[in-house]
């Protein structure tokens, strides 16, 4: 990624947001850091309730439908008494085997759902879980920046140390960077987001091999975040981390139905790969929890075999909208990178439109809030993902094309007043 949107330095300090409040807000606050969008929430809250128009786009919370065939799967298996017991906690085997059977076909990548596959409670759940069992309190775990605040979250929840890393997409300068931020920190995991959210980077398998050959020398292992796998504008499947297996790397990757298939309350993922990782995972949630509703199960293992193609739909109509989007920023002056996957768009926003400094909230959530009181427009703070990034914020394209160009027209008028 060029220069201008991601900055040089390797390290940088995350903080990451929280929605707690009353007496317990100063105590999570001193473990995950400052809030950065509780005001902006009061303040459309307040909004709406005051009959005002609100564009949010500061969640990826898709406004999509999901596929009807998978909708029609789910409401016959939920007529059925006995899908109404308790489920399996690692998944049926069912939904094992088609989580197996879309890595085979979608991303080439060979999977035994007996031993490498474990059904979680959506991608937070996966990835907490994996780094549960991969580290001990106090171990330095390498975050890519600008960093998913849930995998910063999680990183805090299990007791790990984030050392952010602002890596590029050049294999060769990537690996270099790593291997110095390896020695530093002696960190016993890597934890990757590609494609990226919020930039929507995709890397190349030369990348991942680079990467691989950095990792297996420090003995660390990596966990990528691949909700995003399907979603390239390209039209073809990103590359699976689980291909440095090749290198003898312990990797595993997280996968989620969420994005892809419209289906972010059903909290459908999995955690794939290293059997020894996955079968820790699978043992830790056989104390913890029951599984996902039967029925989700069944019909997540139609969306996953379906013979059809259901995720092109949807990445093509994120395509359109960011399209639209991306258009409209950059002739108000806005500097854009057009992202290759996802469902967000990443930007960097004019020093012009940057409120008066007031010598305690950050520039970004004082762009975010301006852009919300005067325009209506929600968007998510650059710093909620790394302090690095306060010159940025983030645009979810969570709203059909004819409402991104109202967005547009709104933004438009800020300007201009």
């Amino acid at each position: 990624m060029s220069s201008n949107i991601l900055p040089t330095s390797e390290v940088v300090e995350l903080e990451v947001s929280s929605t707690t409040s009353g007496g317990a807000r100063g105590v999570v606050e001193s473990v995950f850091g400052r809030d950065y969008l509780r005001a902006l929430k009061t303040l459309q809250h307040q909004m709406l309730v005051e009959g005002k128009q609100v564009f949010d786009l500061s969640m990826v919370n898709p406004d999509l439908a999901p596929p009807r065939a998978v909708l029609d799967r789910l409401l016959e298996s939920v007529t059925k008494p006995l899908n109404h017991r308790y489920a399996v906690s690692r998944g049926v085997r069912r939904l094992r085997e088609a989580f197996a059977a879309k890595y085979s076909s979608r991303f080439g990548i060979t999977l035994n759902p007996e031993t490498e596959i474990c059904v979680c409670l959506g991608s937070k759940d996966a990835t907490y879980h994996a780094i549960k069992s991969l580290i001990t309190v106090g171990d330095a775990v390498v975050v890519s920046s600008p960093s998913y605040p849930a995998h910063v979250s999680s990183v805090t929840l299990a007791g790990g140390v984030v050392v952010p890393w602002a890596c590029g997409v050049e294999p060769h300068e990537a690996a270099a960077s790593l291997d110095r931020l390896l020695a530093a920190s002696r960190a016993r995991v890597v934890l990757l987001n590609f494609p990226s959210n919020p930039a929507g980077v995709v890397v190349s398998e030369e990348w991942w091999m680079a990467i691989a050959d950095v990792c297996w020398r420090y003995g660390a292992a990596i966990i990528n975040d691949f909700v995003y796998g399907e979603m390239c504008f390209s039209g073809q499947p990103a590359v699976s981390a689980l291909k440095v297996r090749e290198r003898g790397v312990r990797c595993v990757e997280v996968y989620s139905l969420s994005k892809a298939y419209n289906v972010p309350g059903w909290r459908v993922g999995a955690l794939v790969g290293d059997t020894q990782t996955v079968q820790a995972v699978a043992r830790w949630k056989s104390h913890s929890d029951y599984g996902l509703f039967l029925p989700l199960q069944y019909a997540a293992s139609v969306a996953l075999t379906a013979p059809q193609e259901l995720v092109r739909p949807t990445v093509m109509a994120y395509d359109r909208r960011i399209r639209v989007l991306a258009t409209g920023l950059r002739t108000l002056g806005w500097e854009v990178q057009d992202p290759q996957a996802g469902a967000c768009l990443w930007a960097r926003y004019p020093a012009s439109i940057v409120p008066v400094e007031d010598g305690v909230t950050s520039a970004s959530v004082r762009v975010a809030s301006e852009l919300l009181a005067r325009t209506g427009v929600l968007v998510t703070p650059g710093v909620v993902f790394g302090e690095a990034w306060d010159g940025f914020v983030r645009f979810s394209a969570v709203v059909t094309e004819e409402r991104m160009r109202e967005v547009v027209a709104a933004l438009s008028q800020f300007r201009d007043a």
